[in-house]
Protein backbone atom coordinates (compact mmCIF):
# COMPACT_ATOMS: atom_id res chain seq x y z
CA UNK A 1 0.00 0.00 0.00
CA UNK A 2 1.87 3.36 -1.50
CA UNK A 3 -0.77 5.71 0.01
CA UNK A 4 -4.29 6.68 0.35
CA UNK A 5 -6.26 9.34 -1.97
CA UNK A 6 -8.83 11.65 -0.52
CA UNK A 7 -12.85 10.25 -0.12
CA UNK A 8 -14.81 11.47 -3.22
CA UNK A 9 -18.24 9.93 -2.52
CA UNK A 10 -18.16 7.17 -5.76
CA UNK A 11 -17.36 4.24 -6.19
CA UNK A 12 -13.93 4.17 -6.63
CA UNK A 13 -13.41 4.78 -3.20
CA UNK A 14 -13.97 0.96 -3.12
CA UNK A 15 -11.13 0.33 -5.24
CA UNK A 16 -7.40 0.07 -5.18
CA UNK A 17 -5.21 0.80 -8.00
CA UNK A 18 -2.29 -0.99 -9.21
CA UNK A 19 0.08 -0.84 -12.17
CA UNK A 20 -0.58 -3.03 -15.47
CA UNK A 21 2.97 -4.48 -14.40
CA UNK A 22 1.89 -5.30 -10.99
CA UNK A 23 -1.38 -6.87 -12.42
CA UNK A 24 0.52 -9.08 -14.75
CA UNK A 25 3.00 -10.25 -11.60
CA UNK A 26 -0.12 -11.13 -9.64
CA UNK A 27 -1.84 -13.39 -11.90
CA UNK A 28 1.52 -15.16 -12.59
CA UNK A 29 2.35 -15.31 -9.01
CA UNK A 30 -1.23 -16.14 -7.14
CA UNK A 31 -1.89 -19.92 -6.89
CA UNK A 32 -5.51 -19.11 -6.35
CA UNK A 33 -7.98 -19.97 -8.77
CA UNK A 34 -10.37 -17.36 -7.86
CA UNK A 35 -7.90 -14.59 -7.99
CA UNK A 36 -6.83 -15.86 -11.51
CA UNK A 37 -10.26 -15.72 -12.83
CA UNK A 38 -10.55 -12.47 -11.22
CA UNK A 39 -7.75 -10.83 -12.79
CA UNK A 40 -7.63 -12.44 -15.96
CA UNK A 41 -6.11 -9.38 -17.61
CA UNK A 42 -3.78 -9.97 -20.76
CA UNK A 43 -1.28 -8.07 -22.19
CA UNK A 44 -2.67 -5.38 -24.51
CA UNK A 45 -6.46 -5.98 -22.55
CA UNK A 46 -8.53 -2.68 -22.23
CA UNK A 47 -11.72 -2.47 -19.50
CA UNK A 48 -12.06 1.42 -19.66
CA UNK A 49 -11.56 4.54 -21.63
CA UNK A 50 -11.32 7.99 -20.45
CA UNK A 51 -12.89 10.39 -22.89
CA UNK A 52 -11.67 14.34 -22.78
CA UNK A 53 -14.62 16.20 -24.52
CA UNK A 54 -13.47 19.62 -25.93
CA UNK A 55 -15.86 22.51 -24.39
CA UNK A 56 -17.44 22.86 -27.61
CA UNK A 57 -19.00 19.87 -27.51
CA UNK A 58 -21.87 18.32 -25.32
CA UNK A 59 -20.77 15.41 -23.56
CA UNK A 60 -24.70 13.73 -24.12
CA UNK A 61 -24.10 13.65 -28.06
CA UNK A 62 -20.66 12.07 -27.63
CA UNK A 63 -21.85 9.70 -25.48
CA UNK A 64 -24.46 8.33 -27.88
CA UNK A 65 -21.91 8.69 -31.15
CA UNK A 66 -20.09 6.25 -29.11
CA UNK A 67 -22.40 3.92 -28.03
CA UNK A 68 -24.02 4.07 -31.63
CA UNK A 69 -20.61 3.31 -33.78
CA UNK A 70 -18.74 1.52 -31.09
CA UNK A 71 -20.03 -2.15 -30.20
CA UNK A 72 -19.99 -3.94 -26.63
CA UNK A 73 -19.39 -0.43 -25.00
CA UNK A 74 -21.51 1.04 -22.36
CA UNK A 75 -20.62 4.90 -22.08
CA UNK A 76 -20.95 6.72 -18.22
CA UNK A 77 -20.69 10.44 -18.48
CA UNK A 78 -18.94 12.25 -15.60
CA UNK A 79 -22.33 13.92 -14.23
CA UNK A 80 -24.08 10.32 -13.79
CA UNK A 81 -21.05 9.06 -12.32
CA UNK A 82 -20.93 11.96 -9.73
CA UNK A 83 -24.54 11.68 -9.20
CA UNK A 84 -26.32 9.70 -6.99
CA UNK A 85 -29.96 9.42 -5.48
CA UNK A 86 -29.06 11.06 -2.64
CA UNK A 87 -27.62 14.17 -4.29
CA UNK A 88 -31.44 14.28 -6.39
CA UNK A 89 -33.47 13.87 -3.08
CA UNK A 90 -31.47 16.39 -1.38
CA UNK A 91 -31.95 18.46 -4.31
CA UNK A 92 -35.56 18.29 -4.60
CA UNK A 93 -35.73 19.13 -0.70
CA UNK A 94 -34.05 22.23 -1.75
CA UNK A 95 -37.14 24.49 -1.82
CA UNK A 96 -38.64 22.81 1.31
CA UNK A 97 -35.34 23.50 3.43
CA UNK A 98 -34.84 27.27 2.11
CA UNK A 99 -38.76 27.62 3.50
CA UNK A 100 -38.61 26.31 6.98
CA UNK A 101 -35.18 27.91 7.43
CA UNK A 102 -36.83 31.35 6.59
CA UNK A 103 -39.38 30.59 9.05
CA UNK A 104 -37.08 29.94 11.62
CA UNK A 105 -35.12 32.94 11.03
CA UNK A 106 -38.17 35.32 11.11
CA UNK A 107 -39.21 33.26 14.21
CA UNK A 108 -36.06 34.13 15.59
CA UNK A 109 -36.09 37.98 14.82
CA UNK A 110 -39.72 38.07 16.28
CA UNK A 111 -38.49 36.30 19.53
CA UNK A 112 -35.39 38.22 19.94
CA UNK A 113 -36.97 41.51 19.39
CA UNK A 114 -39.61 40.61 22.07
CA UNK A 115 -36.43 40.08 24.55
CA UNK A 116 -35.40 43.17 23.59
CA UNK A 117 -37.58 44.99 24.46
CA UNK A 118 -38.61 43.29 27.90
CA UNK A 119 -34.50 44.58 28.30
CA UNK A 120 -35.62 47.99 27.06
CA UNK A 121 -38.12 47.96 30.03
CA UNK A 122 -36.12 46.85 32.63
CA UNK A 123 -33.86 49.00 32.20
CA UNK A 124 -35.87 52.13 32.09
CA UNK A 125 -34.64 53.87 34.90
CA UNK A 126 -31.45 53.18 33.84
CA UNK A 127 -31.97 54.74 30.28
CA UNK A 128 -33.64 57.75 32.21
CA UNK A 129 -31.00 58.27 34.34
CA UNK A 130 -28.05 58.19 31.64
CA UNK A 131 -30.46 60.89 29.69
CA UNK A 132 -30.89 62.91 33.07
CA UNK A 133 -27.23 62.91 33.28
CA UNK A 134 -26.66 64.37 29.36
CA UNK A 135 -27.14 61.39 27.37
CA UNK A 136 -28.45 62.39 23.77
CA UNK A 137 -31.22 59.94 22.36
CA UNK A 138 -28.46 58.74 19.41
CA UNK A 139 -26.36 57.78 21.92
CA UNK A 140 -29.20 55.60 24.06
CA UNK A 141 -30.14 54.26 20.53
CA UNK A 142 -26.21 52.97 20.30
CA UNK A 143 -26.47 51.50 23.54
CA UNK A 144 -29.43 49.58 22.86
CA UNK A 145 -27.61 48.45 19.38
CA UNK A 146 -24.29 48.10 20.59
CA UNK A 147 -25.34 45.29 23.09
CA UNK A 148 -27.44 44.15 20.49
CA UNK A 149 -24.48 43.56 18.25
CA UNK A 150 -22.38 41.82 20.70
CA UNK A 151 -25.40 39.84 22.06
CA UNK A 152 -26.11 38.31 18.07
CA UNK A 153 -22.26 38.24 17.40
CA UNK A 154 -22.06 36.02 20.38
CA UNK A 155 -24.56 33.68 19.85
CA UNK A 156 -24.24 33.14 16.48
CA UNK A 157 -19.80 31.87 17.49
CA UNK A 158 -21.36 29.52 19.79
CA UNK A 159 -23.84 28.12 17.54
CA UNK A 160 -21.27 27.54 15.32
CA UNK A 161 -19.23 25.96 17.24
CA UNK A 162 -21.88 23.63 18.62
CA UNK A 163 -23.19 23.39 14.88
CA UNK A 164 -19.76 22.33 13.57
CA UNK A 165 -18.77 20.22 16.83
CA UNK A 166 -22.50 18.06 16.13
CA UNK A 167 -22.17 17.34 12.66
CA UNK A 168 -18.07 16.31 13.33
CA UNK A 169 -19.28 14.13 16.05
CA UNK A 170 -22.60 12.50 13.17
CA UNK A 171 -20.39 12.26 10.56
CA UNK A 172 -19.91 8.81 10.34
CA UNK A 173 -23.66 8.36 11.34
CA UNK A 174 -24.49 9.94 8.43
CA UNK A 175 -22.30 7.96 5.83
CA UNK A 176 -23.33 5.34 7.29
CA UNK A 177 -27.07 5.98 6.78
CA UNK A 178 -26.71 7.42 3.47
CA UNK A 179 -24.06 5.55 2.29
CA UNK A 180 -21.94 7.98 0.76
CA UNK A 181 -19.06 9.79 1.87
CA UNK A 182 -19.33 13.19 3.77
CA UNK A 183 -16.95 15.32 2.67
CA UNK A 184 -15.16 18.48 4.27
CA UNK A 185 -15.54 21.82 1.97
CA UNK A 186 -11.96 23.63 1.40
CA UNK A 187 -11.17 25.69 4.26
CA UNK A 188 -11.31 28.66 2.23
CA UNK A 189 -15.36 27.95 1.59
CA UNK A 190 -15.87 27.15 5.48
CA UNK A 191 -14.29 30.50 6.00
CA UNK A 192 -16.13 32.72 3.89
CA UNK A 193 -19.53 30.52 4.38
CA UNK A 194 -18.63 31.10 8.68
CA UNK A 195 -18.25 34.82 7.88
CA UNK A 196 -21.79 34.81 6.32
CA UNK A 197 -23.22 33.16 8.91
CA UNK A 198 -21.62 35.59 11.78
CA UNK A 199 -23.15 38.49 9.47
CA UNK A 200 -26.11 36.95 9.16
CA UNK A 201 -26.39 36.67 13.08
CA UNK A 202 -25.10 39.85 13.65
CA UNK A 203 -28.09 41.43 11.12
CA UNK A 204 -30.64 39.33 12.92
CA UNK A 205 -29.82 41.11 15.93
CA UNK A 206 -29.72 44.53 14.12
CA UNK A 207 -32.90 44.30 13.02
CA UNK A 208 -34.44 42.40 16.33
CA UNK A 209 -33.51 45.65 18.21
CA UNK A 210 -33.97 48.33 16.02
CA UNK A 211 -37.51 48.92 17.32
CA UNK A 212 -36.50 48.31 20.93
CA UNK A 213 -34.26 50.76 20.85
CA UNK A 214 -36.07 53.88 18.85
CA UNK A 215 -38.52 53.40 22.10
CA UNK A 216 -35.35 53.42 24.50
CA UNK A 217 -34.35 56.75 23.02
CA UNK A 218 -37.59 58.24 22.92
CA UNK A 219 -38.28 57.73 26.77
CA UNK A 220 -38.58 60.70 28.67
CA UNK A 221 -35.93 60.98 31.33
CA UNK A 222 -38.53 61.78 34.40
CA UNK A 223 -41.16 59.34 33.39
CA UNK A 224 -38.88 56.70 32.47
CA UNK A 225 -37.01 56.77 36.23
CA UNK A 226 -40.51 57.07 37.66
CA UNK A 227 -41.76 54.11 35.56
CA UNK A 228 -38.60 52.34 36.10
CA UNK A 229 -38.88 52.38 40.31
Amino acid sequence: MVGILDPTGIGIDDGGFVTLTSVYDMVKTTESNETKRLLDVKPGDISALMVNVKPEYARGDVATAIETQVSGVAVVTSKELMSSSVARQLEGLRPYMLFIGGGFWAISVLMNGALFSMVVNERRRELGLLQAMGATRAYIFRLVMLEAVQLTAIGGLCGMVLGAAVIFGLKGTIEASLGIAYLWPSSGFIAIFSLGLLAMAIGTGILAALYPAIVASRLEPYQAIRTGE
